[in-house]
């Protein structure tokens, strides 16, 4: 079935379903959000445009959303009896014309608050990442981050001349200039309330933006580890740093489709995600490096960090050691500082987070980095530089604790002016036994 035609079936059974509401070929929902009774599908390749339509009648079915680029239908059942989310995804996904069904779940922020409100405002984690000897080489371009998380303070003075802006859209004409489904979306999305107002309600957007991509060098606040990088802020975790496994694939597709190399996720699920997964997969054929928080607790790496080739990022502590409640697991990449980061929050301040969502972005600006000078290498390569100039700080080698090490900046561009890099067919370094990076991309949980 072409996609033109399951957007059809989508506008004709919505428009009996939710009257009133919006719906395209970028990103259709009806409201709902986070924990509810939808369930999100993909139909098996063969079944055609009329057997579709006739498929979610005969089973009740009310389409509440679409993601096109990935062919996934969000659903919720419509009939009298009382049918739950897991009841209704275990129905469907033993059905012929089904070839995976998954309850619409939960993803949720991965970073931990000091209680302490003395701590010093320092940041020695970007000294022990190799900055500011690495601004030395560069300090980066204006390729956007995509930072999928709360939000952004639109306002705050340390990150609004950074915000990235579509080049396609006009501002506040009630159009879709640029045809890709979202209306005036000229500084990112609000996939919670399916708005162009990514504003952050949380902190903790703003906060992992702070940290890849905070005005530097301007006599006030922060420093951020990419000077020249331009955040694209996208909304898909809520006031209470909770999201649905629907907001934040709709999250990674627009990313992609709008051009963003780097992909920053900093939440985290136990369980794996197949809508997640394609949308990872897509972001990756794209060309887009996904970089995600391997999560707290301690635990096995969590979702989307531990899905294969996603740039797992665990937490080191100010001491450069692991940090005792990061994730671990095979998985685990590289690591980077998470205790007692500063950075901003969404009230036009600043605080201190720990956690390894707060590692991950240390690494998407280090890849924004190592793209401005390099341009052409690819996600795998760019992965690559960064995977193996990190420097062991626990067991010699890849070890479930750090990765192959933690991230050191200065010694992934000096690698670059120095010609020490080799593309990656040319010489087999870690990323070949890593995960199987090849073609395309796929992570776990901050």
């Amino acid at each position: 079935m072409t996609t033109l035609a399951r957007i059809m079936i989508v506008l004709c059974l919505c428009a009996a379903t939710a009257p009133g509401k919006s719906f395209n070929a970028g990103y259709t929902q009806d409201g709902l959000d986070g924990a509810d009774s939808s369930v999100l599908l993909h139909l098996a390749d063969d079944i055609p445009p009329g057997r579709a339509q006739a498929f979610f009648n005969e089973q009740n079915l009310a389409v509440v959303g679409y993601l096109s680029q990935i062919d996934v239908w969000r659903v919720v059942f419509s009939g009298s009896l009382r049918l739950q989310a897991s009841e209704l995804s275990a129905r469907l996904a033993q059905m012929s014309e089904v070839r995976w069904a998954e309850i619409n779940g939960l993803v949720h922020i991965s970073e931990i608050v000091p209680d302490d409100p003395f701590y010093n405002a320092q940041q020695q984690n970007l000294r022990l990442i190799g900055l500011p000897q690495a601004w030395e080489i560069t300090t980066g371009s204006e390729m956007p981050i995509a930072v999928v998380d709360t939000g952004l303070d639109m306002n705050h003075p340390d990150i609004e001349a950074k915000i990235w802006a579509n080049p396609g859209e006009v501002a506040s004409n009630g159009l879709d200039d640029d045809n890709n489904g979202y209306v005036d979306d000229v500084h990112g999305w609000d996939f919670v309330n399916a708005d162009a107002d990514p504003q952050d309600d949380h902190s903790h957007g703003s906060h992992v933006a702070g940290i890849a991509a905070a005005i530097s060098n301007n006599t006030i606040g922060i420093a951020g580890v990419s000077w020249g990088a331009q955040v694209m802020p996208l909304k898909a975790l809520n006031q209470i740093g909770e999201g649905s496994w629907v907001d934040a694939a709709a999250a990674i597709l627009y990313a992609a489709d709008q051009g963003a190399r780097v992909i920053n996720l900093s939440f985290s699920a136990v369980n794996s995600s197949s809508t997640i997964e394609a949308a990872v997969q897509y972001a990756q054929v794209k060309g887009s490096l996904v970089i995600a928080a391997a999560g707290n607790g301690g635990g096995a790496v969590g979702y989307p960090a531990a899905l294969p080739g996603v740039l797992a990022v665990a937490a080191s502590d100010n001491n450069d050691l692991p940090w005792s409640l990061s994730n671990r697991g095979p998985e685990v990449d590289v690591s980077a500082p998470g205790l007692n980061i500063f950075s901003l929050n969404a009230l036009g301040s600043y605080t201190h987070y720990d956690g390894t969502s707060m590692a991950a972005p240390h690494t998407s600006g280090l890849a924004a980095l190592i793209w401005s000078m390099q341009p052409d290498l690819s996600a795998m390569e760019v992965a690559q530089v960064i995977t193996t100039t990190a420097q062991d700080i626990w067991s010699p080698g890849k070890d479930d604790l750090t990765g192959w090490g933690r991230i050191d900046a200065y010694a992934a561009l000096a690698g670059l002016v120095t010609h020490v890099y080799l593309p990656m067919i040319e010489i087999p370094l870690p990323l070949v036994v890593y995960h199987q990076y090849l073609p395309v991309l796929v992570g776990n949980q901050p």
